[in-house]
């Protein structure tokens, strides 16, 4: 559904801009007066299966109770679940082992049908809009103020909770988490370190030419949006194009993604990366190649740190049967 504030900016944006004011006022007095009939005609849809739902990027109770929601304890630095009741910042194996270019990642979600289906209709149902129902999920690993639930001392709660208020409790699994003061703080300050920078996942210029839009540039708008951060979606390039990653095991995309991605510098020499913390925004985790890649060139470029932020990541088969 399109925002209504985007329509009025739209149908202003033509007007001298000495009327513009008062004719976006007029507007916005029509749409109050005639909102709750639109509303009433073309009720907000859940996001996963349609059906009429309170809010606006929203689902539905069942599909929300399909989404896996990825809380603690994960791995640091690639998110991935661990089998462990300790509540504080931890690494796997595979990290510990072999550290990735990237210092943070977090997603949403586990990527299962639900997720899945977003990701899929937004880049290739052009059904643009679920870039912003992404982001806002997304939004507290950049979010520039605490949640409220989230600065309360006596107990900490899942900003999910908000969801829950809509829904209330019953016909799912409540997504409010218990956590201590530790993990909280972590997920209120593991982006607003200083000088942070948003930069989406970029496509190859002829993938971008044939979709006609980059779904992680739209995501990363609007969370630059939410949170006030800087963001620049021409600084990081993708030089190579690649196959579909689909088919590929993890060390053949590693391969494949190798010097794929580079950094644009602007005309004037200014390096905008230099001792800039990077949110490096995406759709999907799934081996971490394509993130390491672009990880690796922005560290080269001068970036302090690189936090990975992602709508769903892929949990591998073996992690079910050898949980970390």
């Amino acid at each position: 559904m399109v925002s209504s504030d985007k329509i009025i900016l739209k149908v202003t944006q033509n007007i001298p801009i000495f009327y513009r004011k008062k004719a976006e006022t007029i507007f916005k007095t029509i749409r109050k007066g005639i909102e709750p009939f639109i509303r009433y005609a073309l009720p907000p849809r859940c996001l996963g299966c349609g059906d009429i739902v309170t809010e606006d990027h929203a689902f539905c109770p069942k599909c929300w109770q399909s989404l896996n929601f990825l809380l603690v304890p994960t791995c640091i630095q690639c998110g991935l679940p661990l089998s462990t009741d300790l509540q504080y910042e931890l690494r796997c194996a595979r990290c510990l082992h072999k550290p990735p270019s990237f210092d943070r990642m977090n997603a949403v979600v586990a990527y299962g049908e639900t997720a899945k289906g977003l990701v899929l209709r937004c880049k290739y149902g052009k059904q643009t809009m679920l870039a912003y129902s992404m982001a806002k999920l997304m939004r507290r690993f950049v979010v520039k103020e605490p949640d409220k639930q989230l600065s309360s001392c006596a107990q900490k709660v899942e900003p999910f909770a908000e969801h829950q208020h809509h829904y209330g409790q019953e016909g799912y699994s409540s997504p409010i988490a218990l956590s201590d003061s530790h993990f909280s703080e972590e997920i209120i300050n593991s982006s607003r370190s200083e000088n942070p920078l948003i930069i989406p996942v970029p496509l190859h210029r002829w993938r971008l030419w044939q979709r006609g839009f980059n779904q992680t540039a739209l995501i990363a708008k609007a969370l630059a949006k939410m949170s006030g951060f800087d963001y620049d979606f021409d600084i990081l390039c993708r030089i190579k194009s690649t196959a579909n990653l689909g088919r590929f095991n993890a060390k053949q995309r590693l391969n494949i993604v190798k010097n794929a991605f580079a950094v644009r510098f602007p005309k004037n020499g200014h390096n905008p990366i230099k001792g800039r913390n990077i949110i490096l925004i995406d759709d999907v985790f799934t081996t971490g190649a394509t993130t390491e890649s672009c990880a690796k060139i922005l560290k080269k470029a001068g970036a302090h740190s690189v936090h990975v932020i992602c709508w769903a990541r892929v949990i591998p088969d073996e992690y079910y049967n050898n949980p970390l």
